[in-house]
């Protein structure tokens, strides 16, 4: 029940702050004291309610509080109250709740509903299963393997791993079902989950050569430690026609020969009967790091479902070619940069492949920089905000140990450094990365820099290429192979949209809302520091000759903020409803400008 109301709460909230079928923007505010007679009785629920007299032929109240934070109206309690004529109903579940939201659609708009329902209570059940083997794990006598903190673990690989199963506890800041794994049962999340952080081995297809397709001819720069024909089982004369793809264990099991069948491919591929390589699963599930290689981390596509119904983890064959492609141009514009230069760091994505163009088929090796980051602690910012066996978060743990207990220190190093870089890359290259809590991660070191920033899978990056040819074409030839045309954009609005949903927002303001209570100040303090800092940083770049009129204005004087509209676009509406081209793309301007002085 604890679990089933903790999302109910989350979905509610989302619903209001996404403004899901009007529900705010068209709906009546009402005082408690203005009830109607028959809904008295539920006046001690919330002082506001909101009166939605367009879904079907009732009107549903909705009880509300006052927020700050994404959103104007959050939820204020249970029930909400479905009333037509003199008939109250209330309601409680989230099933229930989701199914009033329904009303009125056409039979295929409710089924989007009806589904979400479904996701809901997976949500709950994966979260119940992970709460519970948290407890397990921080309750083992050797949790840390004889470390006091996950700083004190041997080595930097096992330190990531540490806290990115801690980080895989916390929910996704907005969300509201992010806890869901849509396509695992039980078994299949403690085998692979990273919450439970089990090893297991990879499957592997001997496929024609004439159907691979690699980033690099002949696989040079693989890892020493890729497996040979032998290895798996078969003859190693093959090596002459076919090449290995590794295979996720789930897929392998469950969806494969479906797959192989429906692209024509199965009587072409043969199935490796040996295992090998031992991985682990890391953040973002669908990456495994071998565990005999831990600077190698592997991107595999994984047939589940995360952050909506529409978000399936395959990899789409652009990806491979293009993430590399804005790795070396992240990495020859640092070079450049004095201000970012030996700050940022990024992973080499140079080696992948896929199979005769299909996303079930193909991967991408991702190799960590291991020589620069000897003696470092990395940490994801999704993992910053999580819990420690000792209790204190992930982010405390880190600054006692690297800014000697000073947490405002720490706070204003990775504010800086993430506003120049973001900055930076927007206002004088026309770059905006998709540089989220998982794909953003804190190197902390005991020697100068104290902080840097690593950042890695930035395939799905926003870049104004005319802007960046005319001013830079030297660095715009990384991009001339460039797959994906949903990279390219042609002004400059959705670089501020990016910027303000995935830095802003999720990198800095999440954090500022729970810091905040670590600095004991109010958070309104808490962000005039961040609109201080962004307003030196716009200084700066201006009198460096960059136009920041645009910055400034939806930034710091806009009311409203872009926001991502995520559970619409991914789970509830069809992208002909919404005409976003990527689900993980499509924006409103609800939420208050928390950066604006009260």
């Amino acid at each position: 029940m604890e679990h089933t109301q903790y999302i109910g709460t989350r979905v509610l909230d989302a619903l209001l702050r996404e403004d899901v079928r009007a529900c705010v923007s068209t709906a009546t505010l009402v005082s408690s004291t203005a009830l109607p007679e028959r809904l008295v009785k539920y006046a001690n629920v919330a002082s506001s309610w909101l009166k939605v007299m367009h879904f079907d032929a009732g009107c549903l109240w909705i009880p509300v509080a006052q927020a700050s934070f994404m959103q104007e109206w959050r939820s204020a309690g249970l029930p909400l109250v479905w009333q037509v004529g003199e008939q109250v109903t209330e309601l409680y579940a989230v099933e229930d709740i989701i199914a009033c939201f329904a009303r009125g659609l056409s039979a295929g708009a409710a089924s989007l509903f009806s589904a979400f329902a479904e996701e809901c209570k997976v949500a709950a059940t994966h979260r119940a299963l992970s709460e519970a083997e948290r407890a397990r794990w921080f309750d083992q006598p050797d949790a840390l393997q004889g470390a006091a903190t996950g700083v004190d673990l041997p080595d930097w690989h096992a330190r990531l791993l540490h806290y990115d199963r801690l980080g895989a506890f916390l929910d996704h800041p907005l969300y509201p079902t992010a806890r869901a794994k849509l396509g695992f049962d039980a078994d299949a999340l403690a085998a692979y989950g990273p919450e439970f952080q089990r090893s297991f081995q990879l499957y592997w297809l001997a496929v024609p050569r004439s159907l691979h397709h690699p980033s690099i001819a002949d696989e040079q720069g693989w890892p020493v430690r890729w497996p040979s024909f032998a290895d798996v089982g078969l003859q190693a004369a093959m090596a002459d026609t076919h090449v290995l793809v590794p295979v996720h264990p789930f897929v392998w099991e469950n969806h494969l020969d479906a797959f192989l069948i429906e692209s024509g491919l199965r009587e072409q591929v043969i199935r490796a009967p040996r295992t090998c390589l031992t991985v682990a699963p890391t953040l973002s599930v669908r990456t495994v790091v071998l565990l005999d290689a831990p600077e190698w981390h592997l991107k595999l596509p994984l047939t589940i479902r995360t952050l909506g119904a529409k978000n399936i983890r395959t990899i789409k064959p652009s990806t491979i070619r293009d993430g590399h492609s804005i790795q070396t141009l992240l990495g020859a514009i640092a070079d450049r940069e004095p201000s970012v230069n030996g700050r940022l760091l990024l992973t080499d994505e140079k080696c992948g492949a896929h199979v005769d163009n299909r996303m079930f088929l193909g991967y991408i090796l991702r190799r960590y920089p291991a020589e620069a980051l000897q003696d470092s602690t990395l940490i994801p910012v999704a993992s910053l905000l999580a819990q420690t066996p000792s209790g204190k978060l992930v982010a405390e743990e880190a600054a006692a140990q690297f800014y000697g207990g000073d947490f405002a220190a720490f706070f204003n190093d990775y504010l800086d450094l993430t506003l120049r870089l973001h900055f930076l890359l927007w206002l004088r290259y026309g770059i905006a990365l998709e540089s989220n809590q998982q794909n953003s991660v804190v190197v902390f070191s005991q020697s100068e820099p104290r902080l840097r920033l690593l950042l890695k899978d930035n395939d799905a990056a926003r870049i104004h290429l005319d802007y960046l040819g005319q001013r830079w074409p030297n660095l715009a030839s990384h991009l001339a192979q460039l797959r994906d045309q949903r990279i390219a954009v042609s002004e400059a609005l959705p670089l501020a949209q990016m910027f303000t949903t995935i830095t802003l927002q999720l990198n800095i303001a999440v954090l500022v809302e729970r810091f905040a209570t670590v600095l004991g100040q109010p958070s309104a303090a808490l962000y005039a520091t961040v609109r201080h800092r962004i307003e030196t940083v716009l200084t700066e770049l201006a009198a460096e000759g960059e136009e920041t009129a645009l910055a400034r204005r939806v930034l710091l004087d806009d009311e409203r903020l872009t926001i991502k509209y995520l559970l619409i676009a991914a789970t509830l509406a069809e992208k002909t409803e919404t005409g976003a081209a990527d689900v993980n793309k499509f924006y409103g301007r609800s939420a208050p400008n928390f950066l604006r002085p009260a």
